[in-house]
């Protein structure tokens, strides 16, 4: 009877030996990766990394720009005045989208061949508008402000640059040049001369 006793003890003992076993190996497979380092899961959704978006991408460049105008008068004699823009700040989207100012300053020389009482202009204000167009950028251009306060070009460099329509390739050190006429039905002209730079 008592080795009967023992053998079902003994029997008991090594079922919960094995059960122990059991939960001990099935804790320390939850907590560890079935897959090493370098090995995929083949059960894993692969996750997706978002592609940047090409709206937030900025091209930043400098346009220089150099101008003659003249105003021609019906009634006779002309005005003519030298300008010169340094440094207009563009940015462009990766939309297209083109935006940017700069300052326009007056260059000595500029006259009239007969008396004037008009004060002369001697700094523009300008806003650049545009699109990317290929490999080209498409500009115009609009005053913001000219210094000093009632003051004018006796030139007619804002009225023709507000007309111009300037494409230029989209790299460094590109250049254009652009002539802009304007016949009033007064009749004076007004005509100009304008050089650009693009700088990286």
């Amino acid at each position: 009877m008592m080795s009967a006793v023992r053998g079902w003890a003994k029997a008991l003992m090594w079922v919960g030996i094995l059960l122990a076993c059991a939960a001990v190996g099935a804790f320390i497979a939850s907590r560890s990766n079935p897959f090493p380092p370098g090995v995929p899961d083949p059960g894993a959704v692969p996750s997706e990394t978002p592609a940047p978006s090409p709206q937030a991408e900025v091209t930043r460049w400098t346009l220089a720009m150099t101008s003659r105008s003249t105003h021609t008068y019906r009634v006779g004699g002309s005005c003519t005045s030298d300008w010169r823009m340094e440094r207009g700040r563009i940015r462009v989207s990766g939309s297209g989208r083109v935006r940017g100012r700069g300052i326009a300053r007056l260059l000595p020389g500029a006259s009239c061949d007969f008396p004037s009482a008009q004060l002369q202009a001697r700094r523009v204000g300008i806003e650049i508008l545009g699109r990317r167009d290929g490999n080209r950028l498409r500009i115009r251009f609009r005053t913001a402000e000219v210094r000093p306060p009632g003051s004018q070009d006796l030139g007619a460099f804002v009225e023709t640059l507000e007309r111009l329509r300037l494409a230029l390739r989209e790299r460094p050190r590109a250049r254009a040049s652009e002539r802009e006429r304007i016949e009033r039905s007064d009749g004076d002209v007004f005509a100009s001369v304008a050089r650009f730079r693009l700088l990286s």
